[in-house]
């Protein structure tokens, strides 16, 4: 280990002399930055004059309209966002597209879109148009024998825009051309006349059951066309959204069911949201089953929670054991439950006991609070009839049980606990010192 240190060593001198001599020579040596300019409409781009692999744009203007140009400066754009990986940890940076301002953008050309194995860096997730100039242009390369016309740009996004396909009356070759299906959904607009001229053998489906006011006459060319084709162009990752407070959630405007907590980002305090973005929360954790199954049940090691709303904790059998995977907060430190019988609403059976965990069981023990907002809400389809709270429960604010009628109380403790004040129990008959197994 000492070897290669001195080995590792002596190799950085070695390149800072060489740079030094190089430098006292005259000899410029040229960084990456340097490469890196703004053109006039906005664009920061970086271009090497010594590379013929073209431009990339490392980052866009932020306006509502934009226009992804096919040449910068005179130099053919390739690619949108770029991964500079330079000599240190400092000097590496990865350029991003990301248009959260863009409402209306137009691609003109075949463009590469930066990208790892597992991500899209570029994205305009809240467009209202978008516009293909030319489209069977910016397709040149699409290699699989069936296109769909896209409603995003980078990564998939569950706000589908208004599309319209558009013809510049340029002139390119068809020769290399490969899809020979092309899938055309309700959200295409406008077809101008001409889009498809010079296509043959190529069979174009669309989910309308006839040719809408926005598409000209002759817009399909010589292509052969299929009416009222079922077409499906959102799934189930498209309905996947981060909020900004860090929880991972799922929501399908369609079915309007509720949101699915899928991931709950480490904090020391989290509090479960009875609405994300409007939304009412109606499940931690999630199972989707298809083509690509994929399944959500994090851990988190937050070390306070707080739960203020009743959900459902998805739950999936392991295998053919009797075992299951829960959402799980295996460090918590204090669990905090706010109007908890309002938590509780659907509990059908006539015993309820006060967790210490939420989702899959846990040997560690917080300290558990019930705590009361100035929510109002009717007790009246409430079913249990004991309400049984251990030691571990250590705080009850007033009024927590306010409005149970024929409900005892069970409690380990031997007298009301400094951390229960006076009023906790509301009209409920108290039974102290009970024993539980």
């Amino acid at each position: 280990m000492k070897k290669l240190w001195i080995k590792a060593v002596s190799l950085l001198l070695s390149v800072l002399f060489i740079c030094t001599q190089l430098s006292a020579c005259g000899i410029k040596i040229t960084h990456f930055y340097d490469w890196c300019k703004t053109s006039e409409d906005g664009f920061y781009y970086y271009y090497n004059d010594n590379s013929d692999r073209g431009a990339y744009i490392l980052d866009i203007p932020d306006t509502e309209e934009l226009i992804i140009p096919e040449y910068i400066d005179g130099k053919k754009v390739v690619e949108l966002g770029y991964w500079y990986m330079g000599i240190g940890y400092g000097d590496t940076r990865l350029y991003d597209i990301y248009g959260k301002n863009t409402k209306k953008l137009t691609i003109q050309h075949e463009v590469n879109l930066h990208r790892d194995q597992n991500n899209v860096y570029v994205s305009f997730p809240n467009l209202t148009h978008l516009t293909f100039i030319d489209f069977l242009y910016c397709n040149q390369r699409f290699s699989e024998e069936e296109l769909m016309v896209p409603h995003y740009i980078g990564a998939r996004s569950s706000n589908v825009p208004r599309v319209e396909l558009k013809n510049s009356g340029r002139e390119f070759s068809l020769e290399e051309f490969k899809p020979k299906t092309i899938l055309i959904p309700e959200y295409v607009e406008v077809i101008e006349a001409g889009v498809f001229d010079g296509l043959t053998d190529v069979t174009i489906k669309t989910s309308f059951e006839s040719k809408p006011e926005g598409w000209e006459e002759g817009w399909n060319g010589d292509c052969e066309v299929i009416w009222g084709e079922e077409i499906t162009y959102l799934y189930y990752k498209d309905w996947i959204k981060t909020t900004e407070d860090g929880f991972k959630y799922y929501y399908d405007e369609k079915t309007g069911e509720g949101a699915y907590i899928l991931e709950v980002f480490f904090k020391k305090e989290v509090t479960i949201p009875e609405y994300i973005d409007g939304r009412k929360v109606v499940k931690l954790g999630h199972i989707f089953e298809g083509e690509e199954t994929e399944d959500f049940y994090p851990v988190c090691y937050t070390q306070q929670l707080t739960i203020q709303h009743e959900f459902i904790l998805s739950e999936e059998k392991v295998s053919d054991s009797n075992d299951y995977q829960y959402f799980s907060f295996p460090k918590l430190k204090k669990l905090v439950f706010i109007d908890f019988i309002y938590c509780n609403l659907s509990v059908t059976a006539a015993e309820l006991t006060i967790p210490y965990f939420v989702g899959e069981a846990t040997s560690n023990i917080p300290m558990v609070e019930l705590r009361k907002s100035d929510r109002e809400y009717s007790k009246e389809d409430f079913k249990p009839k004991t309400i049984i709270i251990p030691e571990y429960v250590t705080v009850i604010e007033a009024g927590v049980f306010d409005g149970l009628t024929d409900v005892v109380i069970k409690t380990s403790y031997e007298s009301k606990p400094e951390g229960w004040e006076d009023g906790w129990n509301g009209d409920c008959e108290v039974i102290w010192g009970a024993q539980f197994s």
